[in-house]
């Protein structure tokens, strides 16, 4: 292109690329941008880091076609390399398959925006939003999170020990008859007794598991757990970097991921999974809106409240839920109850503890200072900006979280009102929980659920540093592992709890002497059978062969005489 001197309106950008591509980009922008002015350049080659000379005039965007892959350290090199030569420029990266880096890296990469085989119109659209300030993330990757669907990796080590292989078969024979289980039921189009037999199986299979890592687990950190997802699309569009856009881009990302969401098969949330579909649905959109009109709230008043942002959130959340509720079931819905009229929301608010915060959930701190303040976030102990498509990842994970517990809550709240209202349970709940029997049922297991993962899950879970996320993939919600310090949270247990992390910590005590007290027994017992025994069982043998030899030779001797 030519280098002349550049008008102030117009907009200069840069095409790296082949020469066949840049062209295509260019008689689209003649139509569709004639302001535009785009200098062409070469595809750099791996290692070569000279560029030709250009006008001294600044640009305003970069747009990098990488049609062959590079190696990662060589692309970072060569994205550092642009970022020194033309800082503050955006740039849009654009790769031809996804699947020839890991997802980590490209969610950390220093760009603007990365597409995956886009078209013209979509690389066009990618690049207005950037020269307006926004920022473009749009692949098609295989996700590799922490789900609960593990699978043990096929590489073994030669110096496993017994307690490895027993962990490793056990934990893949259980796995592989889990998955048979579940295609099983997958299939069976009419649910029966064999169904229901078939669901029993599964749960005590998953009971299996918990105590093979309870026994063997911690011993066996060696052994590699590897995650495996369906590919599904990762799109972000964020006209503006500012905290309400943020906002509205989580809002508009877990809106439809909830559409049309499932349960999981691993007997989660039950509470949750329990409601109507479209009620499930309305609840998570009126938490979603709820959540919304808080943070706005908050980020107009905070400089007039008295305390921090954590603290106002907090204080909150009981009147966040009972509006939530309020809009389920509608502020002037009437439903029959005892042969009169009565309105459901308010019988419903009556009858409802929703003041008591889950113990489990993590708070959303960095979520609101990201999205009122703007602050970066300090994720695996590097900090990020929260419009980069990492940070916004985790954003959407932790608010996932609290959507779904927040929802379990107010599930739970709903089934107990339908325990002692049939009409309530028409309008709420599916068939099959229209009986007494199964709806006793479902809250019996809902309480035996709470209270062993009160007594023993947590403490367990507060001693390991581990807390339980929930978050939205593939249409299902399922559960990840985060790790975190939660010593604080061990002062807080009771005198029960405290006696189960004081066993555990007595089992890790104890198990390396036990270990040293095996080994040493197995070495007495392999000393006594090879030295003692076995040449006392030697030299028994050889005064046997003895015997034997000299009496085969008197007999033949006596033979000869004869």
């Amino acid at each position: 292109m030519n280098n002349h001197s550049l008008d102030l309106n117009k907009q200069r950008i840069l095409v790296v690329g082949q020469q066949w591509q840049a062209q295509a980009l260019i008689e689209l922008f003649k139509i569709k941008h004639p302001n535009w002015q785009i200098d062409l350049q070469p595809t750099p080659k791996e290692g070569n880091k000279s560029y030709p000379n250009r006008s001294s005039n600044r640009l305003q965007l970069i747009c990098w076609i990488l049609q062959n892959p590079l190696a990662s350290d060589t692309l970072r090199e060569e994205l550092t390399q642009w970022g020194l030569r033309e800082p503050g420029t955006p740039l849009i990266l654009i790769i031809n398959n996804s699947k020839n880096y890991q997802q980590d890296l490209l969610l950390k990469l220093k760009v603007d925006g990365l597409l995956e085989q886009p078209s013209l119109a979509e690389i066009s659209e990618a690049m207005e939003l950037v020269l307006n300030g926004g920022r473009v993330f749009k692949i098609k990757q295989e996700q590799n999170l922490d789900l609960p669907k593990t699978y043990i990796n096929q590489k073994t080590s030669y110096n496993q020990g017994l307690d490895n292989l027993l962990f490793k078969n056990g934990l893949m024979q259980i796995e592989k008859e889990i998955n048979q289980i579940l295609q099983i039921i997958a299939t069976e189009k009419q649910p029966g007794l064999f169904t229901f037999v078939m669901h029993g199986r599964l749960r005590e299979l998953r009971m299996a598991r918990r105590i093979l890592h309870f026994i063997w687990g911690e011993s066996n950190k060696s052994v590699q757990m590897e995650n495996h997802e369906s590919k599904e699309n990762l799109h972000i569009w964020l006209p503006q970097r500012g905290g309400i856009n943020l906002l509205t881009q989580l809002q508009l990302n877990l809106a439809n991921s909830c559409k049309d969401l499932v349960a999981d098969e691993s007997n989660q949330l039950l509470a949750l999974a329990a409601l109507l579909t479209e009620r499930r649905q309305n609840l998570f959109e009126c938490l979603l809106n709820e959540f919304k009109i808080l943070v706005e709230k908050i980020s107009l008043e905070k400089a007039n409240m008295e305390g921090s942002v954590d603290d106002l959130w907090l204080n909150q959340q009981p009147l966040l839920r009972q509006r939530a509720l309020l809009q389920l079931v509608g502020p002037y819905t009437q439903m029959p109850k005892e042969g009169n009229l009565v309105l459901l929301a308010d019988r419903l608010l009556q009858t409802s503890n929703l003041q008591d915060e889950d113990p489990d959930l993590c708070t959303l701190y960095p979520v609101l200072i990201a999205l009122i303040e703007g602050k970066p976030l300090l994720i695996n102990g590097q900090l990020m900006a929260p419009d980069q498509p990492y940070a916004l990842l985790h954003l959407q994970t932790l608010l996932s979280n609290w959507l779904l517990r927040s929802a379990e809550r107010i599930a739970k709240e709903v089934l107990e009102a339908c325990s002692g209202w049939p009409e309530l349970r028409r309008s709420m709940l599916p068939a099959k929980f229209l009986p007494t029997r199964e709806l006793d049922r479902l809250r019996n297991q809902l309480n035996s659920t709470e209270r062993w993962q009160s007594l023993f899950v947590r403490p367990i879970a507060i001693y390991e540093s581990k807390r339980t996320l929930y978050t939205i993939r593939s249409g299902k919600w399922c559960s990840q592992v985060l790790i975190e310090p939660r010593d604080h949270e061990l002062k807080t247990l009771s005198w029960w709890q405290q006696a189960i992390t004081v066993l555990l910590e007595a089992r890790d005590a104890l198990a390396p002497q036990l270990e040293i007290l095996i080994n040493r027994i197995g070495t007495l017992m392999v000393l006594l059978l090879t030295r003692v025994l076995g040449r006392a069982i030697g030299l028994i043998g050889r005064g046997i062969m003895q015997g034997l030899g000299k009496g085969i030779q008197n007999s033949a001797l006596s033979g000869d005489k004869l």
